[in-house]
């Protein structure tokens, strides 16, 4: 089968298979937090990449590729200014994100997410330029992760998008943080659906 056929039996949007697509069910969230998903170049065509999911059920986002030389990108030109800008990343130093820590910035925030594998994501935090200048927060460990379509070594590996989720569980309320685990839910069921897999749905 050609690489053609291949993509064309794929939503151009969704990434999903074209009879799986979730384009529909889809939410358009207009937050105040302002999200920039800084993905790995070798996460923008992969159908399992849920940062791209999430910034497409944000309108207040954006998705900037790193490691791409033909789409170069200044971070600073991507924040909301006057506000705070925070880094979700779980690193060993990184704050959890609570009401308590929150109410110590001024609101809304830039939130600034990694999006890749965890060697391509320490990476970004060090080498995209001003990203290391910002605090670091990871979300408290609150369940066990439902993003069963790709394998995750560490404890505190989370979803690109559950990450999120729970970090706007804690900016924007739990409605929104419902909403965008529900989506991955869908995500989840009908790809492992399509390997012959059946999840139980949230």
């Amino acid at each position: 089968m050609s690489l053609r056929k291949k993509k064309s039996e794929r939503c151009s949007h969704c990434l999903m298979r074209v009879e799986l697509c979730i384009c529909s069910s889809i939410p358009s969230l207009d937050l105040a937090t302002r999200l920039v998903v800084v993905m790995s170049k070798r996460e923008l065509i992969t159908p399992t990449n849920t940062g791209r999911l999430a910034s497409q059920a944000l309108t207040n986002s954006v998705v900037l590729v790193s490691g791409d030389q033909d789409r170069p990108f200044h971070l600073l030109e991507h924040l909301m200014p006057d506000r705070p800008s925070i880094v979700l990343y779980p690193s060993e130093g990184a704050t959890v994100l609570t009401e308590e820590w929150i109410k110590t910035l001024a609101a809304p925030v830039n939130l600034i997410v990694p999006d890749g594998n965890w060697r391509q994501t320490s990476k970004m935090v060090r080498r995209v330029p001003h990203m290391s200048e910002f605090p670091v927060v990871k979300v408290g460990l609150s369940g066990d992760s439902q993003y069963k379509v790709r394998k995750e070594a560490k404890l505190e590996g989370l979803a690109t998008i559950e990450a999120i989720a729970r970090a706007l569980g804690v900016l924007e309320g739990a409605a929104v943080q419902k909403q965008l685990e529900q989506l991955l839910d869908l995500m989840v069921s009908r790809t492992m659906a399509s390997r012959g897999v059946q999840v139980a749905t949230i």
